[in-house]
């Protein structure tokens, strides 16, 4: 009758967010910051895509819970103490402009 919930194992929003060094205080910041965008009831993102360019992460991403659906290209600070997006027009917009990034 009464069951205890079974939790999920803990998913990361992308490989490249498992290979950051979790004994680097900076780059735990960015893996803590990162999962807090793209996990637990309401995730803020979805990822479509993600690239490591001059120690950075640059990652493409769907808005979630807004209507109509957004994208951005998301710049997220090696430090792991804030991020900053461009507007895409739509899906491919943003692969491509992730795409782009050298």
């Amino acid at each position: 009758m009464n069951q205890i919930a079974r939790s999920n194992p803990r998913k990361e929003a992308h490989p490249l967010v498992a290979m950051l060094d979790e004994t680097d205080e900076d780059q735990r910041r960015l893996r803590d910051l990162i999962h807090r965008f793209h996990s637990g009831r309401w995730p803020l993102f979805r990822c479509l895509g993600m690239r490591k360019v001059n120690g950075s992460i640059v990652e493409a991403v769907e808005w979630l819970r807004t209507s109509p659906p957004r994208y951005s290209v998301i710049y997220w600070q090696a430090d792991g103490l804030g991020l900053s997006w461009v507007k895409a027009r739509g899906r491919r917009h943003a692969t491509a402009m992730l795409s782009a990034q050298t």
